[in-house]
């Protein structure tokens, strides 16, 4: 396998890892600064729910609690994203490097039959 093949065969997925990697990691610092406000929001329902004890604000508290939860799941989403796009990345350029070093030895096997042949010592197996 050529280099050119090589590089056409894990380049893609190796950009395919880094881009899902990137947009992860921005989703993530998108969620966190939703859960930051999420998490003052809840703070000030929590306040006002302890000062008036009215069923309003607890209404207000367990949406405000439904929002965090719905933003850390997201953002659990976007870890695993992250992670599984790395791994992709590496991936790819193990795959690179393997099937790099398997051409070379494939090259350097056929060298090595042409040599034989050229020296006149290729006469099949040995049946003895």
């Amino acid at each position: 396998m050529s280099r050119i093949k090589i590089l056409l065969l894990c380049v893609p997925v190796a950009l395919a890892g880094l881009g899902v990697a990137l947009h992860a990691t921005w989703r993530m610092a998108a969620l966190e600064r939703a859960l930051q406000g999420a998490d003052a929001e809840a703070r000030e329902a929590g306040r006002a729910f302890v000062q008036t004890l009215q069923g309003e604000h607890a209404e207000r508290q367990r949406i405000a609690l439904d929002r965090r939860r719905a933003v850390a799941l997201d953002m659990a989403a976007a870890r695993r994203d992250r992670l599984l796009g790395l791994l992709a990345t590496g991936a790819a350029g193990l795959l690179g490097a393997a099937l790099s070093v398997m051409a070379r030895i494939s090259a350097e096997v056929e060298e090595d039959r042409r040599h034989v042949r050229a020296a006149g010592g290729d006469h099949g197996p040995d049946r003895s």
